[in-house]
């Protein structure tokens, strides 16, 4: 009989000591963190932000995101001390937080992030984040940014050119047009060109309607004759 409690006793133990490692491991902090967020208190919103000082990139970027649904402002403070976080997928998760009204300072921090950080995510949306901006440091950045090494960095550059037309310069795009191995990027420089509506991109759109690819030579005969049709001179 004693032996048998004490088998029951022993497993007992062993059973709450591995739920009791559940709740203390990453996704047993993960769980705890968005359990504070669901009382957002003062307290708790401290709690989430002393997540930031966890060892784990996850719990880290876990209490960024939690924040930013309960705390925009906090977030974003947050988010600031995050942008020199040793982990590229907190970094990337902090660029996001403070993409929105960010000053002059946040805006070159970026800059700077877009073109020197490892982690390509990061450079990716960082050049999301500041091409809105007027800054002569952003025009360089997303210049750069087309002949990153990684091609969803060009493509990001590219969809900021798209979206802002005489952001990115028009020999750089037509170069790109006319190299990018990757078939999207090259219809995503056409798209630019075309948007550029600048009489030197004329060249570049006729030279890839000869591209291998039929949506490069598709879009590149589109974005031609909607030049053509706007009145801009060749």
């Amino acid at each position: 009989m004693i032996v048998g409690f004490s088998r029951w006793l022993g497993a007992g133990t062993l059973a709450i000591a591995l739920l009791s490692g559940c709740q203390t491991g990453v996704d047993g902090r993960i769980r705890r963190g968005y359990a504070l967020a669901r009382h957002p208190s003062a307290g708790n919103k401290n709690r989430v932000e002393a997540m930031l000082l966890d060892p784990d990139r996850d719990v880290r970027t876990t209490a960024l995101v939690i924040m930013g649904g309960i705390d925009a402002v906090r977030a974003r403070a947050m988010a600031l001390r995050s942008l020199d976080d040793s982990d590229g997928r907190v970094r990337a998760a902090a660029v996001e937080l403070c993409a929105e009204g960010a000053d002059s300072e946040t805006i070159l921090r970026l800059t700077a992030r877009s073109i020197d950080d490892p982690v390509w995510h990061v450079r990716a949306r960082s050049l999301e984040a500041i091409a809105s901006s007027d800054d002569p440091a952003v025009r360089d950045a997303c210049a750069r940014g087309l002949s990153d090494p990684v091609r969803y960095v060009r493509r990001a550059a590219l969809r900021a050119g798209i979206r802002r037309p005489g952001l990115l310069p028009v020999d750089q795009l037509s170069k790109l047009l006319a190299s990018d191995t990757d078939w999207e990027n090259r219809v995503e420089a056409a798209i630019a060109l075309g948007a550029s509506k600048e009489s030197a991109a004329y060249a570049g759109l006729e030279a890839a309607m000869a591209d291998p690819n039929e949506f490069v030579r598709a879009t590149a005969a589109r974005e031609r004759r909607e030049l053509e049709q706007a009145g801009i001179p060749r």
